[in-house]
This record gives C-alpha cells, structure tokens and sequence, in this order.
C-alpha cells in the first residue's frame, strides 16, 4: 500500500547534525521548526506551512516524507491533538532517527544523511493505552492541577488518591501522590511487578521494580513490603567513600584517586558501585528479553543532581571536589525548603544513553533508580515516617540523589525503612529498585489495582 506522502524539504549542508521537528499539526497547517547544531551554536529557523509539497527557504526537494496511518489506515492528513489519538510508533528508513512527543504533538527526526528519507508514523486510539488509563483515573489531563501551596511540608494522607501536574526536562509530568492502597498503579511488565511513579513531559512512562510476576502469580496481589520489593541482596551505593566524586553516579578517575577539582569529580569516566550493579541486573533481566520486551523501553533522563547548594542560591556549600565538605542543591530543595523538582539542573548530570538532545549519553542501559525529588512528591519527606504511601516497603533502598560530604565519607539520600526520606553513608548496604522509562502508547489490559494490575500487551 502507499502511503500518503508530506513532502519536507531539508538545507542541502550539515544534513547529518539536523533535527527536524514538526509541531502544531492539524488538518491545514504545520509548523516546521529545523535546528542545525554545531559545536558551540544552534540555529533556529521557523516557518508555517502547508505540509504537502512544502518547500521552506533554500531547501532541496524530497529530503525527508512523512507517511501517515491511522487504525493502519493510510491517512492524507495528521490527526488533530486531542483528537482521540496517539502515535503507536515511528520508523525512519535510511538510518534516520526520530521521535513523535504526543504530549506536545511533535516529531524529532534526527541523523538525515540522504534525499528521500521517510518516515512511517502510525496512530492508533489513545483508549487502552497505558498513558490514557493512568490519565483517565483522574479525569484526564484537563482535571489535574499543581499540588497547592505547602502540600510537600507534610507527608501524604492515608486518604490521598492523587495525581498532580509538575514541568520536568521534556515538558509538564503527571505523578502519583497518595496511599498505596487507593493508588492503581501496579504494571506487571518483562517478567516483573513495577510501580509506576509518573507521566514523564513527553508521555513516556516512569516504573520502579516492585518484585518478580511470579511472586504475584503465586500470592494473587502485588508485593507490599518486605524484600521481595528490591532486587536481591544489598549494596553500596559506592564502596568508596572519602571524596566528593563518590556522590557520583558515575564520576572522573579511577577509584581510590582524589578529585583536584570538581569538573574533574563530576566527569562521567567511572561506573558507581550501584550503576555496575543496576547494569548487571538490566544485561541479566531485560537485555536477554524478546525484541517486543525491549522496544517497549525508551532511553530518558536519570537526574544525579550534583549542583552545589550555592548554586540554587542556598548559601555557601564548599567547592564541590577532595574531601572539601560540600553541600548539593537536594539538601536545600528538600531539608530546607521543601520545594521538590522535576528538573535537573545540569546535563552532565541527566543520565541517557543514547539521548544527547537534553541528557548525557554516559550510560550503557537505560536503568537508574528514583530520585529524592520524586520520593517527596510522592508522599515522603525527611524525618517524618510514613507507611501508607506507595513507596512505603519497610526496608531502606538507594536514591539517586546526592546531599553532601560531611568531611568523612560522601553521603546519598536514601528512603528508610519508616517510609521517610533519609541520608546514608555511600559505602552502607542496602536495597536496590531498578528504575525504567516505558514507551507511552503501550495497550495494556488490568485496572491497576494490587490484585489486578496493568499487564502490557506485548
């Protein structure tokens, strides 16, 4: 069958280092935003145009067609945003590469290296997709607000059934807040049971290891507590200790090296002893899957803060490197403000594998663990326990965000066996919960609850 083609037209230079983004779609017009990036500048050029046989400026015929279908029908025109669709996939042929947000109803096409380049795009209901049901327990994304003033001074209720709305680094997320009894947001996914946390900005799914299916299977409801929630055994979030760098989830030079400055303790060169260990369990668990597994999960931010407290405007905080005590960002967000985020604030500090657009490319697997942030946002917060939120398992597991060095060792958030955010000594043994980004038009069967969970289709 041939498909409808939306003939784009791309400059004839630096084709290989351009993005092509397409926004604003509806049934007339597009906006066609190109970016050219070189080594210290980007350029911007932004034109409305009709999206059949547009020509933009100096651009050559046919260098990139987009094909459309809808319910696998081929299509003349996009489907409108909020029209009751989303895109299930897109593929480039030619070793193009590109990315359809459905929540600011755009594609990135990336890596255009040769003329006639097209990409397929297929949309499908939004109904029964992972996204539509967490969004739908709620009313849709028109009936979520921002958590009111102060709502993170306190812990969560054992009444909360909440989902409020927070910007992060691909756009506005949606996440959880409230008792784990009340909340539908168990998955069973690749084998495992999972949290889900959040909406990511552009759709795209954040879960957090809760457990094997089989330990579902057998007990007829997800995991609770206890340590079936992490995954086996207990670990350091890095065995070494006495210098800034260890905050790290990765950092620069080889382990027992001091740090002589801080772009040096921040460069990503060497795993931490927990990314070693998360990687070890991805390869094992989730690499070996069947494509149709490993395709459902997308490469997004894991945010390892290192901002230094100074530089939230938190007052004097040490320099960052050696053993110089030294306080990071998190401590006054979360100690002293209470004022989580959603944003990371450097991009050496946002972990991706292969994202370069907004993260940093150092990781191997796209596997991280939550953040303190996120902790807060879903019901926690330091010094107080809480045993009715989702995150509650009466155990302790690892964050992924720094706090200081105190002079004696380098110190992580992590969350206590009482449910509240706490500070742990980087070589201490605890828990792990791998944390994964999923696709967001997966269709899934489930309400959510604990004894009937979302199940991907695979």
């Amino acid at each position: 069958m041939k498909l409808k083609e939306f003939d784009f037209k791309l400059p004839n230079e630096e084709k290989r280092r351009k993005k092509i983004i397409l926004t604003s779609i509806s049934l007339i017009t597009v906006m066609l935003i190109i970016t050219i990036a070189s080594t210290f500048a980007y350029y911007q050029s932004i034109e409305s145009q009709n999206p059949i046989n547009s020509e933009v400026g100096t651009f050559s015929s046919g260098d990139i067609i987009f094909a459309v279908t809808i319910d696998g029908v081929e299509s003349q025109t996009f489907p409108t945003k909020e029209g009751g669709y989303v895109a299930k996939n897109v593929n480039c042929d030619k070793g193009a590469s590109a990315i359809w947000d459905n929540n600011l109803w755009n594609i990135e096409v990336g890596n255009i290296t040769q003329s006639k380049t097209t990409c397929n795009i297929n949309f499908i209901s939004e109904t029964g997709t992972l996204n539509y049901e967490i969004l739908a327990q709620f009313g849709g994304k028109v009936a979520i607000v921002e958590a009111p003033t102060n709502t993170f001074t306190s812990i969560s209720q054992t009444t909360d059934k909440l989902m409020y709305k927070m910007g992060d680094d691909y756009g506005i997320s949606y996440y959880y807040r409230g008792a784990r009894t009340l909340l539908n947001n168990n998955l069973i996914f690749a084998g495992f049971q999972w949290k889900i946390t959040r909406i990511n900005g552009d759709g795209t799914i954040r879960i957090m290891y809760n457990g094997t299916e089989e330990q579902y299977n057998q007990s007829g409801t997800v995991n609770m507590n206890g340590t079936n929630t992490q995954i086996i055994g207990t670990y350091a979030y890095n065995t070494n200790y006495l210098d800034n760098k260890y905050i790290g989830y990765m950092y620069g030079g080889t382990n027992g090296t001091a740090s002589t400055s801080r772009v040096q303790a921040i460069t990503n060169t060497t795993s931490s002893t927990t990314k070693v260990q998360l990687d070890n369990w991805y390869a094992t668990n989730i690499a070996n899957k069947e494509s149709g597994v490993t395709s459902k999960i997308v490469d997004r931010i894991f945010c390892n803060d290192r901002q230094l407290r100074s530089e939230v405007g938190g007052g004097a905080t040490g320099a960052g490197y050696g053993t110089i005590s030294t306080i990071y960002a998190s401590s006054y967000r979360l100690f002293a403000n209470k004022i989580p985020t959603l944003k990371c604030g450097q991009k050496n500090d946002r972990f991706t594998v292969n994202e370069n657009a907004k993260g940093n490319g150092s990781l191997t697997y796209p596997i991280g663990i939550i953040t303190a942030d996120e902790v807060a946002l879903a019901g926690g917060i330091v010094g107080t326990g809480n045993s009715t939120y989702y995150l509650f398992t009466n155990q302790y597991y690892w964050t992924l965000s720094p706090i200081d060095y105190d002079g004696l060792s380098a110190r992580v958030w992590i969350v206590y066996r009482s449910g509240e955010l706490a500070v742990d000594n980087s070589y201490d043994l605890i828990g792990l919960r791998p944390y994964l980004t999923l696709d967001s038009n997966l269709q899934v069967t489930g309400s959510g609850s604990a004894t009937d969970p979302f199940k991907v289709i695979t």
